[in-house]
């Protein structure tokens, strides 16, 4: 049987203060997050639409749009660690303090709320999967995109996105890290190949594996190791 392998059309990610290559290059260069706060501007989704959205489902979508418009993908798959988790909790509180639940909020706090506003603001009936798995996100994300490659030679959207999470969970998750996306577009081919797992270092990765993954193709390296808490799974190009 083949190892699971895939090759990148396109690849994007949008971070407060980090938006020009120029940005993106400093921060793979130097591991370091930029004092901005603000989130990037987002010129393809409507005020409107835009509201509805937290900040990481923002970026998201802003960035699918872009990769949409671009390739046209066929299918659409969504990775995050923790979704909706300032909004779910958000709900959770309203209803220990018996107050009436907001019903925009409610609707949004699935995890597969941007897979929503995707295939809406985009106005495309892309068929979608969204992924949870944990530290593993992005891993499981290539391994479902390969999957769906073997069957269907279409382009895969690959969304990978999160941002911090409230207060009262921090002391479980306790790498803490700006809002951000990364996105991708990828097709059949030969280009990244999946070598296998080994052990992973016991302390807690610094970085998600999507922006693992970006900081290693940003850097040109032929080798991205996946940190994912437990195991590192290997992928070379």
């Amino acid at each position: 049987m083949r190892e699971p392998a895939f090759s990148l059309l396109d690849i994007m990610a949008l971070a407060p203060g980090l938006v020009e290559a120029s940005d993106w290059a400093n921060w793979a260069a130097r591991g370091v997050w930029p004092p901005e706060n603000s989130l990037p501007a987002t010129p393809l989704i409507l005020p409107m639409q835009a509201r509805r959205m937290s900040q990481a489902a923002r970026l998201a979508v802003q960035l699918a749009l872009t990769l949409i418009t671009r390739w046209r993908p066929g299918y659409l798959i969504c990775v995050s660690r923790h979704g909706e988790l300032q909004r779910t909790q958000g709900l959770l509180q309203q209803l220990v303090c018996a107050q009436p639940l907001s019903p925009t909020d409610f609707s949004l706090s699935v995890h597969n709320t941007v897979a929503g506003l995707t295939t809406i603001t985009a106005s495309l009936p892309l068929p979608a999967t969204s992924i949870a798995a944990g530290e593993e996100g992005l891993h499981a994300g290539f391994i479902e995109a390969c999957a769906r490659l073997a069957v269907h030679d279409t382009p895969v959207l690959l969304l990978c996105f999160d941002g911090p999470v409230p207060d009262f969970y921090q002391p479980w998750v306790p790498a803490q890290l700006p809002v951000h996306a990364v996105a991708m577009v990828l097709t059949r081919g030969q280009q990244w190949r999946y070598q296998g797992s080994e052990a992973a270092d016991p302390v807690a990765p610094a970085l998600s594996q999507p922006l693992q993954f970006w900081r290693s193709w940003l850097r040109g390296e032929p080798e991205c190791r996946l940190d994912g808490g437990a195991q590192q799974r290997v992928w070379r190009c």
